[in-house]
């Protein structure tokens, strides 16, 4: 092995080297930055039900389908951006696409603001949740490639503890402007444009991931972004040697194809996170899209978005509590415990009918839930290498786009929007398919170098 004149192992060992950082205000920073996208899509990925019952009471729209049409917008932009963007993340780097997405879910969302008809208003909030649909796969996917195996579950867990303080704001936004007619939608939405512009241009200040670099073959441009972030580390510790580099973790040079995704070596990971994924969309957003209207209904003289907006803190409380655990259990056992405490205080939810006791089991569903969506994102973005990582994480995540519109309007449809005992108990079907799935195909990947879970 050679080694180089710092005495630390060998230079072209990246992921060594960015296993053996310490703690250091780069991280923060990073994590920062990756934040403020999650931040900015948050306000529209937890706030689509209170902002569709806005459209449609001010284009009186009736029946559950074309009321249900306008979230549905949403997710096949993100649809058609996990996939588009998860792909270009892979082929031309991570950075790159950071500087393009949250451009267009800033200007899709301020232009559909501006839009006179519903349909319209649609077609241009579809545009934004294309700028989305990468946002998601690669977050998760930049975060597991520079954090550290020992804690990037705990950092993933942070981001989305920062982010998904996105969900009691927007509900409280749309309270306050659900009595102002034209402008009730309008606000939010140009609220929520205003902030992807500010996230595109904060986002010029973040650099490359070297793991991705190595795996391109750009070596001498990984080392170099290495020297910097290692000096920057070292500056920020006030040290100055870094801990010695003490395992070899060589990123293979392996340019992809898409087609690599259903390669011998992912084929089983990526048709096991495809089945995952398709179902368990329905167990989260059969919560976020229908609670708001479920409290209407039952309680017609409350403040729906007011106990929304309680409901939803759950998420809050429940990512706070997954920064402290999400690194000491098991990834895919996290998932399926959360599911099913997700499911058991979701038919509590269903069933009671005081306002306060509804407003307390849909904060606990909420925390669970949240807990459950941290373990997942961060499972889908470690059990694949690197060299497909966003593009199979995207792929992946693109079919819980599609499969979100498909159980939405089928609950709202077939079910009922206003029928709480009937989604909640499509939603234990789903846990069930979803929990045998992971136990029967998942991997073990908790504290694990992404190369080793690769292996």
């Amino acid at each position: 092995m050679v080694e180089d004149t710092k005495g630390d192992t060998s230079r072209e060992n990246i992921a060594g080297r960015l296993e053996r950082l310490p703690f250091s205000s780069f991280h923060t920073k990073f994590a920062l930055m990756l934040t403020s996208g999650e931040w900015a899509e948050s306000l529209m990925l937890l706030g689509n039900g209170a902002i569709l019952g806005l459209v449609a009471a001010y284009y009186h729209l009736t029946g559950n389908l074309q009321t249900f049409a306008f979230p549905a917008f949403f997710f096949a932009g993100e649809f058609v951006g996990s996939i588009a963007f998860g792909r270009l993340a892979d082929a031309r780097g991570r950075r790159a696409v950071f500087l393009i997405n949250q451009l267009v879910f800033g200007l899709g969302m301020i232009i559909a603001g501006f839009m006179n008809s519903w349909p319209l208003i649609g077609i241009f909030v579809m545009i934004g949740g294309i700028g989305v649909g990468g946002e998601f796969p690669l977050v998760d996917s930049y975060g597991t490639e520079v954090f550290t195996g020992k804690n990037r579950g705990a950092w993933l867990a942070l981001i989305y503890t920062i982010a998904v303080t996105a969900a009691p704001l927007i509900i409280f936004i749309t309270s306050i402007t659900h009595n102002m007619g034209y402008y009730s939608f309008r606000i939010p939405l140009w609220f929520m444009g205003a902030a992807g512009i500010v996230v595109w241009l904060i986002r010029f200040r973040l650099k490359e991931s070297p793991r991705w670099l190595a795996n391109h073959g750009k070596l001498e441009e990984a080392e170099t972004m290495m020297d910097k972030i290692e000096e920057e580390v070292k500056k920020s510790a006030g040290v100055k040697e870094l801990p010695p580099v003490t395992d070899t973790l060589e990123v293979p040079v392996r340019v992809s194809k898409y087609k690599d995704i259903f390669a011998p070596d992912v084929r089983k990971t990526t048709i096991m996170m495809a089945i995952f994924m398709f179902f368990q969309s329905g167990i989260f957003y059969g919560f976020v899209t229908f609670a708001p209207g479920l409290v209407t209904v039952s309680f017609p003289k409350s403040d729906p978005l007011g106990a929304a907006a309680v409901i939803f803190s759950g998420f809050v409380f429940g990512s706070i509590f997954n920064i402290f655990i999400i690194d000491k259990i098991e990834r895919k056992w996290g998932i399926i415990l959360f599911a099913v405490l997700g499911g058991v205080f979701g038919t509590f939810f269903a069933i009671i009918h005081g306002l306060d006791e509804v407003v307390i089991f849909g904060f606990l569903t909420a925390f669970m839930l949240w807990n459950f969506s941290n373990f997942m994102h961060q499972y889908n973005a470690e059990i694949f290498p690197t060299r497909v990582r966003t593009t199979a994480a995207g792929f992946v995540y693109s079919i819980s786009r599609i499969s979100t519109t498909i159980l939405v309007l089928f609950i709202a449809v077939f079910i009922g929007s206003k029928n709480a005992p009937g989604i909640f108990a499509f939603v234990w079907i789903l846990v069930v398919i979803v929990s045998v799935v992971l136990i029967v195909l998942g991997p073990k990947s908790t504290r694990k170098y992404v190369e080793q879970i690769a292996n």
